[in-house]
């Protein structure tokens, strides 16, 4: 590494606050998954009498919708420019209409009016999920985003946390479960107001600079510009284009094939590890509720505080 990428490293500082606000992002994002794949098998078992096989089936959408719409949403994401930023647009949108419909699920007594809730909350979520988690990179220089995305994870694990321990006990209050799924909805709002407050894209700097539109001085707009400079100022800036579309050659599926053969075997090893790996994972997160309930007798709020 040359003297004066060394020092332009060195000069890099992540900004902490602003990425732990970001993180609220995802915080909210796994809070209401943990809640869902925690609470909806036991809906639809208690409240409808479906079998194992169809309730499987249901908890699988959102993996549809995320292998679909996430690389979509993304994308388009990229392209989007607006006064507000380009992730911004979709999670304003997204984060009201996920909550909403998060509330609704539990209220509805039909199993078409409750799939038409969960199944919106689903799609909706698919929508917003991409950009939300693409806000840190946005801000963040590429030596830092090692650090950044470990403060993220984190928010993503507190998330989690207040899903199986305070959603556990909210719903057991009422039969209907409302209290958890209200409670999933209220941190999801309570999440866009902060990113709303305290988090600004440089992109929506430029695009307001462009259009002589006022910038004021708030915090937001202050770590907007630190960012912006930071990220001008990244030596790896500007390489990280053609590092990512030769990233993009390696993934191929004709790079594979050109592999040798014993690399072939590796790699196919390690993917059906992580195949697997992912596969037993979310058969355990989607009927652990419901092996709880009805191995032991317990309640489906002590079955996620587990």
């Amino acid at each position: 590494m040359s003297k004066q990428n060394s020092t332009a490293k060195a000069a890099l500082k992540l900004n902490y606050k602003q990425i732990f606000l970001i993180g609220f992002g995802f915080l909210a994002s796994s809070l209401a998954w943990s809640i869902y794949n925690s609470q909806v098998p036991l809906i639809l078992e208690q409240r409808f009498q479906l079998s194992g096989v169809l309730i499987g089936t249901i908890m699988t959408i959102d993996n549809f919708f995320g292998v679909i719409f996430q690389p979509l949403v993304g994308a388009a994401s990229d392209k989007t420019r607006t006064r507000i930023g380009r992730r911004m647009p979709w999670i304003i949108v997204g984060i009201p209409v996920c909550a909403l419909f998060f509330s609704l699920a539990p209220l509805q007594q039909t199993l078409w009016a409750f799939m038409g809730a969960i199944i919106i909350f689903n799609l909706v979520m698919s929508l917003w999920r991409s950009p939300v988690i693409s806000l840190m990179p946005d801000v963040t220089a590429r030596p830092l985003r090692s650090k950044a995305n470990g403060v993220i994870n984190m928010m993503g694990g507190i998330g989690s946390i207040l899903a199986f321990l305070v959603g556990g006990i909210l719903s057991d209050i009422r039969d209907d479960k409302f209290f958890a799924f209200f409670f999933a909805s209220v941190l999801m709002m309570i999440a866009l107001f902060i990113l709303l407050k305290f988090v600004r894209e440089p992109d929506s700097l430029s695009f307001r600079e462009e259009h002589n539109i006022s910038i004021k001085n708030t915090i937001s707009n202050r770590w907007a510009y630190q960012a912006r400079e930071a990220l001008a100022d990244d030596p790896h800036a500007k390489d990280e284009e053609e590092a990512q579309a030769a990233e993009g050659k390696k993934r191929s599926f004709a790079a594979f094939l050109t592999l040798p053969g014993a690399e072939k075997r590796s790699l196919l090893f390690l993917l059906l590890a992580v195949f697997s790996w992912f596969m037993g994972f979310n058969a355990i997160e989607a009927f652990f509720t419901l092996f709880a309930t009805n191995t032991y007798g317990i309640s489906g709020g002590s079955a996620t505080m587990m």
